[in-house]
């Protein structure tokens, strides 16, 4: 133990002399050097320990000093089993392309590490000059799917404008904070209202009430650790019955992803229910989300998900307008790796 703390201490020493070698001017180059000494502070359970309480995932630190997220660049990055599944973009494409043909809108929503938007809680201090040159990976992979004809919403600089007046996820877990999700609902709802559709869906009322909820963060649980925090979460219900919002298989817009669709929403050691994405956007919409929700990678499994209840259910894409396709943006880099997966059988 005492060599670990030891070796983790030299890292962080490195990053420290990084932040001082490279004060004048900050490179593609060196911002990941920097960040891959921070990288190699994390402990064995793969946690790293940050400034007042905050917590990162080793694996979500690796992911953010990538040169880039398609083509050669991320192939030498990337965590996939099979290099031929490595490049997200071939799969982003297909799967846009497909719903497309059906009438289907894809909205695709990775949510940014959290270290790239509070660099200054990472150890080393961290400076915004360093979380300007890792953003340019997304920035530029983000330009190539929209050159493509998929829609993205790029939260980057949304949540960066509001991150000093808000804590936009939880300090001792991987999620966005409550106040992070109704951010992102609120962007989303923004996009929803605008279509022709929108005006012809049946509406429902939803009451809210704000509590503070003790959440026990899955990083914290990584580090065996009895760490709480307070968080802030909005709950939806529906005002006619009481009840709390239950996903609608009927619904024009479908909620994919991975746990950042589940967690606040589905209780158990996900916090919380009835105050995740899909509440909120069910409160903002006026009408509830369908969820197709997958613990672990929202890259190919919630696909494959897709793809068995079209299977299952041959009108089940028929009454769908709007997928929200929501995911961790380390996935584009994650051992998941991106097949391209049918929406239906042909």
């Amino acid at each position: 133990m005492g060599g670990n703390n030891t070796m983790r201490f030299f890292y962080l020493f490195q990053a420290l002399l990084l932040v001082m070698t490279c004060a004048t001017h900050v490179t593609a180059e060196t911002a990941s050097q920097q960040i891959a000494a921070i990288e190699a502070t994390a402990d064995e359970n793969g946690v790293v320990k940050g400034n007042d309480g905050w917590l990162f995932l080793k694996e979500e630190l690796e992911h953010l000093g990538s040169k880039g997220f398609y083509g050669q660049d991320v192939l030498a990055v990337t965590k996939a089993a099979k290099p031929e599944f490595g490049d997200p973009l071939p799969a982003i494409i297909d799967f846009n392309s497909q719903l497309k043909q059906r009438g289907i809108e894809l909205i695709f929503v990775p949510i940014p590490p959290k270290a790239l938007i509070y660099p200054d809680k990472l150890p080393g201090n961290v400076g915004a000059d360093v979380s300007s040159q890792l953003e340019q990976p997304y920035k530029d992979f983000y330009a190539r799917l929209a050159e493509q004809g998929v829609q993205v919403l790029d939260l980057i600089p949304i949540f960066r404008k509001v991150r000093n007046e808000k804590q936009l996820y939880c300090k001792t877990d991987t999620h966005f904070s409550g106040i992070g999700l109704g951010l992102v609902a609120t962007e989303l709802s923004k996009i929803i209202r605008k279509h022709d559709w929108y005006t012809g869906i049946e509406k429902r009322k939803y009451s809210t009430q704000v509590k503070e909820v003790s959440i026990h963060g899955d990083l914290a649980v990584m580090q065996h650790t009895d760490a709480r925090e307070n968080v802030s979460l909005e709950f939806v219900t529906n005002t006619a019955s009481g009840k709390a919002v239950q996903p609608d298989k009927s619904s024009p817009v479908l909620l994919l992803g991975d746990s950042h669709t589940l967690v606040f929403s589905v209780g158990g050691d996900l916090h919380s229910s009835g105050a995740g994405l899909l509440d909120q956007l069910s409160n903002k919409l006026g009408f509830a989300m369908d969820l197709i929700g997958v613990r672990g990678s929202g890259a190919t499994p919630s696909r494959i998900k897709l793809y068995q209840r079209s299977r299952k259910d041959s009108s089940f894409l028929e009454k769908k307008k709007t997928i929200i396709w929501c995911l961790s943006a380390r996935e584009l880099t994650g051992s998941g790796g991106w097949r391209k997966i049918p929406v239906a059988k042909k």
